[in-house]
């Protein structure tokens, strides 16, 4: 071919790299087919040279492209994300603590609660080395598909899922009875529709806001756990009373069924590994992610020891799954402080849910593809120097308000040159557009509203609160907190002997309390217990 037709690149020309050849290939586990790019950066020629015909040419080959995911680093500070994680750990299992301390007795409960603490904790950091390896993943299944492949993704999922759902029903069950204890104007059934009201505008608030409703959460636990001290201090007659305690146990006295159902209890609130991965990928700096961990498992182990060893001690054998009840029918409890309580116990419930929710509706969004993305073409024509180049725009698809800045999931860029186009678009931009805004302003709402009917639906026919808080952490919490992090984590940094006789304690533990629980509700069915 002739030099006219074909335009040769001088030493004034940059050196263009071909993302597909000279980079290593980005598509892994998490993201499929689809790949993460690094910063898209317009490449300038010196030359001043400028042929209509290659206008033309770059014109065209805009015409062909795909939508690619972008890891964009998030922006919430350390304590917007200390007080997240603390409104995760710090929860409905507070309440049960108490119980569960009378089920094992002074000896077991204790070293049951120590054990879970320490073992959670590590297997969450196992989670944020897999995290480490790979900042492009957006949940607890992307995780865990990382580690385990894609053979196991639908049946981590599943479970995953399954642990969101029982989790989030439980809320707003709690929710509705304690709403119809302090305001009776509704029944328990009433109060979940108004719930619905409430929890779908939070569900769309950005996770470093949240932050400022998991601080409500907070408040509210530490003003319960307040109210549980002075109350214990200040009455003088059982039950109630730290001067006068309750008869209390050393050793297991309610059966086997009762000990199984303890450390389910026990583990339901330390169950919320599924939400730490989003909050890291929204952290601002993820390398303190250990530390900010740290902290809330000292903090959070603080309060549990504190509610556990006086919600004991003041109520002792009789002390029911929910600590609040008890405290409402202390004799000598005051009737301000009792309803103080009670409203305590009925914020939590909504602080956390629309943490709840976020990582379930982001791998719903996975499965229907439905995460943002942006449009980038496929052919690459050398361009020369022009007064304005086109590059996607990141901030038209996102959720945020604030600007995006995005960068490298790993340590290899890419170098794109973007055809010269100054004002239009091609065909199928258009039509990405289009699809980015149905995406964000119709499907993912959507979801989240019938996400969130779904639960109200399944918290009408939910069984006791002791029973699905029993199944919760028994079951689906080990699998999801021990068992597939210690599983992912062994097959990317090999098995220890450590790995192994905790995970197969632990799936024992599992059958055990799940099977207790469930013969314990059939129990209470027969004896209308």
């Amino acid at each position: 071919m002739s030099g006219s037709s074909t335009p040769s690149l001088s030493a004034s020309t940059p050196t263009l790299y071909d993302s597909e050849r000279d980079m290593p290939n980005e598509r892994t586990h998490l993201l499929g087919k689809r790949k993460s790019v690094g910063p898209l950066s317009p490449i300038v020629s010196h030359s001043q040279s400028q042929p209509q015909d290659q206008d033309q040419e770059a014109q065209e080959s805009q015409e062909e492209g795909e939508e690619v995911e972008v890891y964009v680093p998030g922006k919430a500070s350390f304590s917007q994300t200390l007080l997240n994680v603390l409104g995760d750990l710090i929860g409905t299992g507070l309440l049960a603590c108490p119980v569960a301390i009378a089920y094992a007795g002074w000896v077991l409960g204790p070293i049951f609660l120590c054990i879970i603490c320490a073992v959670t904790l590590w297997t969450l950091k196992i989670l944020i080395r897999i995290i480490e390896k790979d900042r492009r993943m957006r949940n607890f299944a992307d995780v865990a598909r990382y580690g385990l492949g894609e053979r196991a993704e639908k049946w981590i999922t599943g479970l995953f899922v399954g642990d969101c759902c029982i989790w989030l029903i439980a809320l707003i069950v709690l929710f509705s009875d304690t709403m119809e204890a302090v305001l009776p104007v509704f029944s328990s059934n009433q109060w979940k529709l108004v719930g619905l009201a409430v929890i779908i505008p939070l569900n769309f608030v950005p996770l470093r806001y949240l932050s400022y409703t998991s601080f409500l959460g907070v408040l509210s636990t530490w003003t319960l756990v307040c109210i549980l001290i002075f109350t214990g201090l200040t009455t003088t007659e059982s039950p109630g009373s730290i001067s006068h305690p309750c008869l209390t146990d050393l050793f297991p006295t309610h059966g086997w069924i009762k000990l199984g159902i303890s450390f389910g209890l026990l583990i339901s609130g330390f169950g919320g590994h599924f939400l730490i991965p989003n909050l890291i990928r929204d952290m601002k700096d993820p390398q303190q992610a250990d530390t900010v961990v740290e902290v809330a498992y000292g903090i959070c182990m603080v309060v549990y020891v504190i509610v556990a060893v006086f919600g004991y001690l003041m109520f002792g054998r009789d002390v029911s799954d929910e600590i609040s009840r008890d405290l409402a029918k202390t004799p000598a409890f005051s009737p301000t402080l009792a309803k103080i309580a009670v409203w305590m116990v009925a914020l939590n419930p909504l602080t956390k849910l629309p943490l709840g929710l976020r990582p379930l509706c982001d791998v719903v969004y996975t499965w229907f593809h439905l995460q943002p993305t942006i449009y980038l073409p496929t052919k690459h024509t050398p361009t020369f120097a022009s007064s304005s180049l086109s590059s996607p725009d990141y901030n038209r698809y996102s959720d945020s308000d604030e600007p995006l800045t995005p960068t490298v999931a790993s340590s290899t860029s890419t170098l794109l040159v973007f055809p010269e186009i100054v004002h239009t678009k091609s065909k199928l931009e258009k039509q990405h557009d289009r699809r980015e805004l149905l995406k964000k302003y119709i499907f993912r709402p959507g979801i989240s509203i019938l996400l969130i009917t779904f639960f109200i639906l399944g918290a009408l026919v939910l069984p006791s609160f002791e029973t699905i808080m029993s199944i919760m952490g028994g079951g689906l919490s080990v699998i999801n907190c021990i068992l597939i992090p210690l599983a992912a984590g062994s097959s990317l940094f090999g098995w220890t002997k450590k790995d192994k006789i905790v995970f197969g304690l632990a799936g024992l533990v599992a059958v055990v309390s799940v099977v207790c629980a469930l013969l314990n509700e059939s129990f209470a069915s027969a004896t209308g217990v």
